[in-house]
C-alpha cells in the first residue's frame, strides 16, 4: 500500500487541491491502491469485520430470500429455461450460501446464480464460503446481465447505501443547498468547504432537498451514482424482478428527521463514527450513510419498472416465514427497508 500522506498529495494535486465529498468517498471507498473496498476490507461480521450485516448474523434473511425467489420463478420455469438469479454485493459469501442452501435440490439445480463483486477481497471470501456451488463471477452487473441474456432476478443486499454520495448542507441565509467539499494540505490535513450545488439536482429526482422545516446546516445525502447505475442496468435488463435491500426509510422527512447532521458516518472494528471521524483511517473504514427508497421508487417507474412493493424487513421476514428470527426480525427489521421492483418483457 502506498504511503497515504503522498497519495492526498498526488491525489488533490491533480483536482486543484479540493475534491467533492462524493469524489473523496469514492476515493476512501474504491481507490485501486487505497480503497477499503479494494484493499482495506478483511471481512463482514465476526471480530475481523468492521460492521455486521443481517445475512452475517443470522440465516432467516437468506431463506426469505429463497422464498421471494420461488415465487417470482415461475414465469421463467413456464418458458422452460433456467433461471437466472444475480446477487450483487455479496459480502462474504453468507448470504449466498444461505440463499442456496435454502432453494433445495429441486429449484436449485434450475437455478443459475452469478455474483457481482467488485472486492477482490471478498471475491476471495465469497469462493472460499461457496466452494461446493457452481457459480459465475462478474466484476460489474453489465457482464452478468449479458450471460443471462438479460433475463434475470436480481437481488442485493447493503448495496445501495455502499455507493458514493453527495452530500449537501443547508445555507439558511443564502436559501440554497451547498456542496460539502474536502480540500487538503500536507501542512493541515483535510478541510470541509462549501461550493454551489451543480445543476440538474431537483426535488423531483432527489427528494430529500424538498426536505420541510430545515434548519440552517441541515445535512443530506443523495445518490446520483446509484442512479446513473441503475440507469445503465435498465439497458441491459430485458425483464425479471429486483430485490433491494438496505437501511433506511420510505421518505427524506423519516430519514432527516432529528438528525441535522445528516445519515453519513463510518464503521470501524464495529465502532460507529461521526463528525472528524469520517475523515479518519482512510481506506482503513467503512463508510454510508441511510438511503431514502422514495427515490429509487421514482428512479424505477421513470424506467418503466413497475413497483412490486415496499415494506420493512420485518415484514417481509414474516411474509416468508421467517420473522421470528431477532438479528434480522428485531430492532434491524424496523430499520431495513425492503423494495421490489419489476421488469416486464
Amino acid at each position: 500500500m502506498p504511503d497515504l500522506r503522498t497519495l492526498l498529495d498526488r491525489t488533490f494535486a491533480r483536482c486543484g487541491g479540493e475534491m467533492s465529498f462524493e469524489g473523496f468517498m469514492a476515493m476512501a471507498l474504491y481507490d485501486p491502491e487505497i480503497g477499503y473496498y479494494t484493499t482495506g476490507i478483511s471481512d463482514v461480521g465476526g471480530r475481523a469485520g468492521d460492521f455486521a450485516t443481517s445475512a452475517s448474523l443470522s440465516g432467516a434473511l437468506g431463506k426469505a430470500i429463497a422464498g421471494w425467489v420461488g415465487s417470482e420463478m415461475r414465469p421463467f420455469l413456464a418458458e422452460g429455461g433456467p433461471v437466472h438469479l444475480i446477487e450483487v454485493g455479496g459480502g462474504n459469501g453468507a448470504l449466498a450460501a444461505t440463499v442456496l442452501k435454502s432453494l433445495g435440490w429441486w429449484q436449485r439445480r434450475r437455478v443459475r446464480y452469478h455474483l457481482v463483486e467488485i472486492s477482490p477481497r471478498l471475491q476471495e471470501k465469497q469462493r472460499e464460503a461457496l466452494a461446493r456451488y457452481d457459480l459465475t463471477w462478474h466484476v460489474e452487473i453489465n457482464s452478468a446481465l449479458h450471460a443471462t441474456e438479460g433475463r434475470a432476478l436480481i437481488f442485493s443486499n447493503e448495496l445501495v447505501d455502499a455507493f458514493p454520495a453527495k452530500w449537501l448542507r443547508w445555507n439558511a441565509a443564502a436559501d440554497a443547498w451547498e456542496e460539502i467539499f474536502v480540500s487538503y494540505d500536507a501542512a493541515t490535513g483535510l478541510k470541509e468547504i462549501f461550493r454551489p450545488c451543480p445543476p440538474g439536482l431537483d426535488p423531483e429526482t432527489y427528494s430529500a432537498l424538498a426536505l420541510p422545516n430545515r434548519p440552517d446546516g441541515q445535512r443530506i445525502e443523495i445518490l446520483p451514482a446509484y442512479r446513473d447505475w441503475i440507469h445503465n442496468l435498465s439497458l441491459h435488463w430485458k425483464t425479471g424482478a429486483m430485490l433491494t435491500i438496505d437501511y433506511g426509510s420510505p421518505d427524506a422527512g423519516t430519514v432527516y428527521h432529528r438528525r441535522p447532521a445528516g445519515t453519513m458516518r463510518a464503521y470501524y472494528r464495529h465502532q460507529r463514527l461521526e463528525g472528524g471521524g469520517i475523515y479518519s483511517r482512510i481506506g482503513r473504514q467503512d463508510l454510508t450513510a441511510d438511503v431514502t427508497f422514495a427515490d429509487l421508487v421514482q428512479w424505477g417507474g421513470s424506467l418503466g419498472w413497475e413497483m412490486g412493493g415496499l415494506s420493512t424487513q420485518r415484514e417481509f421476514l414474516q411474509r416468508f416465514g421467517q420473522g421470528t428470527s431477532p438479528p434480522a426480525g428485531g430492532p434491524a427489521g424496523d430499520a431495513f427497508q425492503v423494495l421490489v421492483q419489476r421488469r416486464p418483457a
